[in-house]
């Protein structure tokens, strides 16, 4: 079983997913059923019935395949979930590289800086909160997902490239540690 893990930054905080409640594993649930929030993330509503969401879930997160967490905003108020997952190399092997995914499934946070602050979060704990640190954290977003891309490049990501889609273009991103520990001593120094 991976260990509990509580990261805070501003507003937010961010908890392992076995310290999630079964209410908020129903709005964390709601948020992977609706149709607007699954096209910010070029996925589809899921379809799996809510036992199954959960268990698959907790599944990836007890075999150490990605790093789940619930986001909570300043009212410990449960709001969308942050991620790192696509590990490489690929556990158990120690993980160098990941992929960061966020969900804010709660619209009235939407645009509100809650993001930047998860994602920070998130990147305090890839860098400096694991055992082995991460040595790069990418992300994908969309072309037209202004207020994403501005949320990461606030947190210190930095865009790396484009991929040209049939349908649309998506937005490669990324950050390194050496890159997020020179933000973190020019901010505190």
């Amino acid at each position: 079983m991976p260990q509990s893990w509580r990261v805070q930054h501003g507003r937010v905080t961010l908890k392992t997913l076995e310290q999630l409640s079964q209410e908020d594993w129903r709005r964390f649930f709601s948020y992977f059923r609706d149709r607007e929030i699954a096209d910010w993330n070029g996925a589809k509503p899921t379809r799996y019935p809510f036992w199954l969401f959960k268990k698959l879930m907790l599944d990836d997160f007890n075999a150490l395949e990605r790093f789940s967490f619930g986001m909570y905003d300043e009212l410990e108020q449960f709001m969308g979930s942050v991620e790192l997952y696509d590990l490489h190399p690929y556990p158990p092997a120690t993980p160098k590289i990941a992929t960061l995914g966020i969900v804010i499934g709660e619209r009235e946070r939407w645009g509100k800086g809650y993001g930047r602050e998860a994602v920070r979060a998130a990147l305090e704990f890839a860098f400096s909160r694991l055992p082995s640190a991460l040595e790069r954290v990418r992300l994908t977003t969309f072309l037209h997902n202004k207020r994403a891309q501005a949320a990461f490049k606030a947190a210190g990501f930095r865009q790396v490239g484009l991929h040209e889609r049939t349908d649309h273009t998506d937005v490669l991103m990324e950050i390194s540690r050496l890159e997020w520990v020179e933000e973190q001593e020019r901010v505190s120094g």
